[in-house]
């Protein structure tokens, strides 16, 4: 049985705290669109500059693609500017990797520019790699929610753990359950719809909301869609963290740039989710009214009005301001009142005229 936690005390990852009482860590990856160091450390910058929390990429080494792909001829489709294409799986893997030196400098520099460090490892010995360069969440990609061995060695490092939860959700259940056995209760639950990028009907953002029932942790959106609407509609659904993938050109003609945010669009990203969560507020209005007095209408004479008649409703009519008078509020009580004094047509009713 999974144990439950207080999703309102929320995880930490680094100098950041999510859950419901923070605002949504906004996460931003350029996973599968750099080539070579200086593309990943440009966007990397870009990403800081424009105030995300985190920048989130995926751990190939030299010679991991080789390593991963024992076919190196599956297909990957995805969308273009021009219409669908495809590309070998290998290729795209391929191109991210990067030395040790390199992960080193890359990760360095994301301390310096004070942005956490998110990454997915592959193999056991990245997750020891990583753990001693510093980084500050690890990410459980799609392919390895079902890979208990590795999940294990994950969660043994007592880093947040940010699981994939496009896995069936018993999978997801038991990737949890080896976290817990760890003591290591630091999780995050995407859901991250699959396609790229993602229709509209493929997005299912019920979701989010069945994960945090289900689960009881931190709920993200990874989201795979070619605009950025999507986000805007996770956050007012209440998720905890985003992840959103970044490119400088999505005309590119490469897996993902066609599905990412442009750099130049990340500031007003960023903008209109904090925007929304200020929008968000509380419930706690609704016991409170927010109409000014000056809104509100009191009683009144219709006509003039002489010591001794009862009130009825054709004798009243209603002035603004609510204060000035009896409330209209205090309608039923005022019925039939007898009156003690005459009263001129237009005059504001006050309790003191009544017997």
């Amino acid at each position: 049985m999974v144990v439950r936690i207080d999703n309102l005390k929320g995880i930490k990852i680094g100098h950041k705290v999510v859950g419901d009482r923070n605002p949504c860590l906004i996460s931003l990856e350029p996973a599968a669109t750099y080539t070579n160091l200086h593309e990943a450390m440009t966007m990397l910058r870009i990403a800081a500059r424009e105030g995300a929390d985190a920048i989130k990429f995926q751990t190939f080494l030299p010679g991991d693609s080789d390593r991963m792909m024992g076919n190196k001829d599956i297909m990957i489709e995805f969308g273009t500017k021009t219409g669908k294409t495809k590309e070998r799986v290998y290729d795209a893997l391929k191109r991210r990797e990067l030395t040790k030196s390199e992960w080193t400098k890359l990760i360095r520099y994301a301390k310096k520019l004070k942005i956490l460090f998110i990454t997915a490892p592959y193999f056991p010995e990245t997750v020891d790699f990583l753990v001693d360069i510093g980084i500050d969440a690890i990410k459980v990609s799609k392919g390895d929610v079902n890979n208990v061995l590795l999940i294990d060695k994950i969660a043994k490092t007592k880093l947040p753990v940010i699981l994939d939860a496009r896995e069936k959700i018993s999978d997801v259940e038991i990737a949890i359950k080896i976290c817990q056995k760890n003591k290591n209760n630091n999780i995050v639950i995407m859901h991250c719809p699959s396609g790229y990028p993602a229709e509209d009907s493929g997005i299912h953002l019920h979701a989010l909301q069945r994960i945090r029932k289900e689960f009881d942790y931190p709920v993200g959106f990874s989201d795979h869609s070619a605009t950025d609407v999507m986000n805007y509609a996770a956050v007012a659904l209440g998720c905890n963290m985003l992840e959103k993938t970044i490119t400088t050109n999505r005309n590119i003609k490469r897996v993902e740039h066609f599905m990412s945010l442009e750099t130049d669009k990340i500031s007003n990203f960023i903008s209109n989710i904090r925007s929304i969560e200020a929008a968000m507020g509380t419930d706690s209005i609704l016991h409170k009214s927010r109409v000014e007095e000056n809104a509100r209408r009191s009683f009144v004479a219709k006509r003039k009005l002489s010591a001794g008649e009862k009130i009825t409703l054709d004798v009243l009519d209603y002035k603004r301001p609510g204060n000035s008078g009896i409330s209209v509020s205090e309608g039923f009580n005022l019925l039939n009142k007898k009156i003690n004094q005459n009263v001129a047509q237009g005059d504001f009713l006050k309790w003191e005229m009544f017997e």
